[in-house]
């Protein structure tokens, strides 16, 4: 494993032992190497944050383009399974802490805004496939994506998933479960 890839997984576990409060002299001890080789491979705790997010949302497109490419599942299961998509290490990420980033960096909040809102083609592909073929009622596939993007910008506030007692990822499973309780025919 190359150095950036363990400032990664050393960062989720710091974000999720301290939340946006964690330092880089934390980080670099729990790496056991000096600030100095830690800054010269990320420059700042902002880009360190930054790497996260991006890592995450690369695994996310890759479990996407696994889930399109599977010919074996039946359009409607391609649906429901790219609705709860969760980062393979998703059990090392408190996404109650994630709305925290939006208070001290709000440029990197928006990077996961637009990364919940970005590509949404081929999702909206498949909706309408699943029109064509009469298994999803025909809604307007622009509100749909509203609401699941909606859905899931609120799921990342940790005031709600702390107040409900409830994980991201099973959140996650029952909104998608409830969306399609409602459009399936």
């Amino acid at each position: 494993m190359d150095l950036t890839e363990r400032i990664f997984y050393a960062a989720i576990e710091e974000f999720r032992d301290y939340g946006i409060k964690f330092t880089m002299d934390s980080l670099a001890a729990r790496l056991g190497i000096s600030k100095r080789t830690l800054y010269e491979t990320v420059p700042s705790k902002a880009k360190v944050i930054e790497l996260v997010i991006d890592r995450t949302f690369a695994n996310v497109k890759e479990q996407q383009k696994e889930i399109l490419d599977n010919d074996t599942l039946e359009t409607a299961d391609k649906i429901k399974k790219l609705m709860t998509i969760i980062p393979i290490y998703s059990d090392l990420i408190d996404y109650r802490q994630v709305v925290e980033i939006g208070k001290v960096y709000p440029e990197l909040y928006k990077k996961v805004q637009d990364g919940i809102e970005g590509d949404w083609d081929a999702t909206l592909r498949l909706l309408e496939q699943g029109i064509e073929q009469g298994i999803i009622k025909p809604y307007s596939l622009t509100i749909m994506r509203e609401l699941f993007c909606l859905a899931f910008e609120r799921l990342l506030d940790g005031r709600f998933l702390m107040k409900n007692g409830i994980t991201y990822d099973k959140a996650l499973e029952e909104v998608t479960s409830i969306i399609f309780s409602g459009i399936l025919a």
